[in-house]
C-alpha cells in the first residue's frame, strides 16, 4: 500500500508546478498553446489530475465511484501515452532528425488510438484495469503486458537519444551540445526518481506505482533547460547582430567625409556637416567634394525608411551621385543621370529626397537642384532668414523618366545657407507638437554671429531640449556654408 497522503502532497506540488510553468512557456517564453512543449505540459497537468482523482477514489466503494475510477486511470494512461508519444518526437526533432508521418503514425498514433480503445472498453473487459468490489484497482492482462513494455521504452527512451546525440549526432551537431546534455540528464531523470518514488513512498508489496510525479519532475528540468536555451541563443544572435550593427555603423561613418572639411585654396569658403541616426545605421547622408580647382559640390539626402535597407540605399545613392558629379556639368544633369540609375531594378521601392549645389568659387554663382527635399535657409548678412523655394523636384528613384530643373542664386560674403532633413523640423515633445521651420529659421536668426559649426551644435541642442527627452524616429543632418566676410 502507498503512503497516500505524502503521495497525494507530492502529486499536488507536481500539479502546481507544471501549471506555473505552463504558464511561463505561454506568456514568459512566448510559446503558442499549439506547440509541443504546451501540448507535453497540457499532457503531464492530465496525468497529475487523473491520478489525483484516482489517488482520491481508492478503497472507496459506489457506482458513481468506480465509474470515476475508470475514467481516471483510462485517463492517465491516454495522458501518458500522448506525453511520451509528444517527448520523443521532440527529442527527435531537437536532434536535427525528420521522421517521417509513416513511422509517427506506426510508432505512436496506432499505440495510443488501439491502447484508448482497450481504455474505454476496461470497465467491461478489464483488459487494462478493474476495480474490486472495496474499490481497490487492479492491473489487467493488458497492463502487465503491454502498458510496462511501452512504459519502460518510453521512459528510457530519452537516454537512449541523449547517448545518441552526445556521441554520434554530436558529430553532426557539435554547436548544440548543451542540448544533448541536458538531454542526457533528463533521461536518467525519469528512472531515478521513479526507483527513489518506489523506495521511498512505496510500501512493501507494491508491484505498481505510477510515474506522473517523476515524469512531472523530469518534464519541468527538461522545459526549463530548453527555454533559458532558447534564450540564451536569441541573445547570443542578438549580440551577433548588435555587433554587426556597430561595424555598419563604423562603416557609414567612415563613408561619410570629414564634417569640418577646410578647403586650403578656397579660404572664402566655411562648410560645417552633423548627422545624428535615430538608429545604430541611418537613412541620411551628406557629402561634399571639389569638381575642380574653382567648383565645389556639395549635397545632402534623406532616404526612406530607417535602419539597414535605409543604410545600404544610401551607400549606393551616395556613390552613384558623386559618381556622375564628376562628368556631369550641371546639378540638374547630375540628378537627372543619378535617378535614372537609381530606379533600375529598384524592386524595393526605395527613394530618397535629395539636395544638391555647386558653387563656383570665383564668383560665389551658387548653382542647384531640389529634388523633394526640404527648401534650405538662408540668411543674408543683416537680415532675417527666409527659404530658398525657387526650385522642387519630384524624389529619387521616384520614375526613371523625371527631369529635374536647376536655378542660381548669387552669395555674397557674410550670408550663410543651411540644409537640413525633415529630422530636425518633424522632432517632437512630449505633447506631439513639431519642431517646426519657424522655430528652425528663428535660431539660425539668432545665432548669425556663431561659427558654422557653433550653430549646428545651438540648432541641435535647441532640439533636443525642445523635444525633453522624446525618443526621435528620425535622422536629424544638417550642412551649413558660410560665405567668409
Amino acid at each position: 500500500m502507498v503512503k497516500e497522503g505524502l503521495y497525494l502532497e507530492l502529486l499536488f506540488v507536481g500539479l502546481v508546478l507544471l501549471v506555473i510553468m505552463l504558464v511561463n512557456n505561454i506568456f514568459l517564453y512566448k510559446r503558442k498553446l499549439n506547440d509541443k512543449i504546451s501540448f507535453m505540459l497540457f499532457a503531464g497537468i492530465a496525468m497529475s489530475i487523473f491520478e489525483i482523482t484516482w489517488t482520491l477514489f481508492q478503497r472507496k466503494t459506489g457506482a458513481v465511484v468506480r465509474a470515476t475510477t475508470y475514467v481516471a486511470i483510462s485517463g492517465y494512461c491516454v495522458a501518458f501515452l500522448i506525453f511520451v508519444a509528444l517527448l520523443n518526437h521532440y527529442l527527435v526533432k531537437n536532434m536535427g532528425l525528420k521522421p517521417k508521418k509513416r513511422g509517427i503514425i506506426i510508432a505512436y498514433v496506432i499505440p495510443i488510438v488501439v491502447f484508448g480503445i482497450f481504455c474505454a472498453s476496461t470497465p467491461w473487459t478489464h483488459l487494462v484495469m478493474w476495480v474490486d468490489a472495496n474499490g481497490v484497482s487492479n492491473e489487467g492482462i493488458l497492463f502487465e503486458v503491454v502498458f510496462y513494455v511501452i512504459l519502460f521504452m518510453y521512459v528510457f527512451m530519452p537516454l537512449f537519444i541523449a547517448i545518441y546525440y552526445l556521441t554520434i549526432g554530436k558529430k553532426r551537431r557539435r554547436d548544440d551540445a548543451k542540448i544533448g546534455a541536458n538531454l542526457f540528464v533528463f533521461g536518467i531523470m525519469i528512472p531515478v526518481l521513479y526507483i527513489a518514488q518506489v523506495l521511498f513512498i512505496g510500501e512493501k508489496g507494491d508491484d505498481y506505482l505510477a510515474v506522473s510525479l517523476p515524469v512531472s519532475i523530469a518534464i519541468m528540468y527538461l522545459v526549463t533547460n530548453m527555454s533559458t536555451h532558447s534564450v540564451l541563443d536569441a541573445k547570443a544572435k542578438m549580440e551577433a547582430v548588435e555587433a554587426d550593427l556597430r561595424i555598419a555603423t563604423q562603416i557609414q561613418t567612415d563613408a561619410l567625409p570629414p564634417v569640418a572639411p577646410e578647403f586650403a585654396d578656397h579660404p572664402d569658403i566655411n562648410l560645417r556637416c552633423s548627422m545624428d541616426t535615430a538608429k545604430e545605421v541611418g537613412g541620411d547622408f551628406y557629402d561634399y567634394f571639389e569638381l575642380d580647382e574653382n567648383r565645389i559640390c556639395f549635397l545632402i539626402a534623406d532616404v526612406s525608411g530607417k535602419g539597414t535597407p535605409a543604410a545600404l540605399f544610401m551607400m549606393t545613392a551616395k556613390t552613384i551621385i558623386k559618381d556622375y558629379a564628376m562628368i556631369q556639368s550641371s546639378t540638374s544633369e547630375i540628378f537627372n543621370a543619378a535617378n535614372a540609375r537609381l530606379s533600375e531594378n529598384n524592386d524595393a521601392g526605395m527613394f530618397a529626397t535629395g539636395w544638391i549645389g555647386i558653387v563656383d568659387t570665383r564668383t560665389m554663382m551658387l548653382q542647384y537642384t531640389n529634388a523633394g527635399h526640404n527648401f534650405p535657409i538662408i540668411k543674408r548678412r543683416g537680415k532675417p532668414c527666409e527659404e530658398e523655394a525657387n526650385v522642387h523636384g519630384f524624389i529619387l528613384a521616384g520614375f526613371e523618366d523625371t527631369q529635374y530643373k536647376q536655378a542660381e542664386i548669387q552669395l555674397k560674403p557674410g550670408d550663410r545657407l543651411l540644409l537640413y532633413t525633415d529630422g530636425i523640423t518633424e522632432a517632437h515633445d512630449i505633447n506631439n507638437e513639431l519642431y517646426g521651420t519657424e522655430r528652425l529659421m528663428k535660431k539660425i536668426d539668432e545665432t548669425a554671429e556663431l561659427k558654422g559649426e557653433e550653430v549646428l551644435q545651438s540648432v541641435l541642442d535647441d532640439v533636443n531640449n525642445f523635444a525633453q527627452g522624446t525618443p526621435q524616429f528620425d535622422d536629424m543632418t544638417m550642412v551649413i556654408l558660410s560665405i567668409k566676410e
